[in-house]
């Protein structure tokens, strides 16, 4: 509770105060860490964890490799993949993600691509394809998009996994090759492919708020947006400092900033 509301400290105080630990309180404490940035203090937590004789199960090392990616420990994370077995845990499905996303994050593309092929049968999982496309978009590897493309539609050619042909066209868009980002477009509404819209929520006393991009269905929508503004405008002003880095007391996202930003320039347009 106290990680997920970002009291990070609250949460290793409370964690340290236990007297009996088990795999449970050390994984939950492993991904608070993880999830706040904190990577060199969940690896370091997980050393304490083999000390005290507690095995780690399949969820801790989900956990840790995800805490490595968040934290740009590429190579830690991928010593930690690779120590599994030692455990006698066997790598699943979410754990060949994990570290092909941590690959993936750090720009290590074709070691992921090798890694993800290298898998056999058990390579057979949209996430895993899914990770490694998006990270070809956010470097601008449009060959090697393709490639993952035309692998992970052959996954999922019966599901239609209409989520990554929008992430495939938008790989074409970053080249700014729009024949491309037509031809696949072309192909969703050939194939009655639809992404359904991410939308978020949030209950106030007994309503339910639903949040999508773009939408002005709201009945606040006006004071929403010109809150939007107010911060959008008061974070591009001079003097604003918006390099946050995570600590142990605080911890908050860098990108939060921008991404309010984005939100803004999305739902003006």
């Amino acid at each position: 509770m106290y990680s997920r509301c970002g009291q990070i400290s609250f949460a290793e105080r409370t964690f340290d105060g236990m007297v009996d630990k088990n795999t449970v309180t050390y994984t939950t404490m492993l991904s608070g860490f993880g999830q706040h940035g904190l990577g060199e203090k969940a690896l370091t937590l997980f050393s304490s964890m083999k000390e005290a004789g507690v095995r780690p199960d399949g969820i801790t090392f989900v956990a840790l490799i995800a805490g490595c990616s968040s934290s740009g420990l590429v190579d830690e994370g991928v010593a930690v993949y690779e120590s599994m077995e030692e455990f006698g845990v066997v790598a699943t499905p979410e754990h060949h993600c994990c570290v092909v996303d941590l690959l993936g994050r750090a720009g290590r593309l074709e070691e992921a691509y090798e890694l993800a092929k290298g898998l056999g049968d058990d390579g057979n999982y949209a996430g895993i394809w899914g990770s490694l496309l998006a990270a070809c978009r956010v470097h601008c590897k449009m060959e090697l998009g393709e490639s993952v493309a035309d692998r992970l539609f052959e996954i999922g050619k019966e599901r239609g996994l209409a989520g990554y042909h929008v992430l495939l066209s938008n790989v074409y868009a970053a080249e700014r090759n729009w024949d491309n980002v037509d031809r696949v477009r072309k192909e969703m509404r050939e194939r009655g492919l639809r992404k359904e819209p991410g939308s978020s929520w949030i209950q106030v006393g007994d309503w339910s708020h639903r949040f999508m991009s773009r939408d002005e269905s709201h009945p606040e929508n006006d004071q929403i947006y010109a809150m939007l503004r107010g911060l959008a405008l008061e974070m591009k002003s001079p003097g604003y400092d918006t390099t946050l880095e995570p600590s142990d007391s605080d911890s908050t996202s860098s990108s939060s900033s921008s991404s309010m930003t984005t939100l803004w320039d999305a739902g003006a347009t």
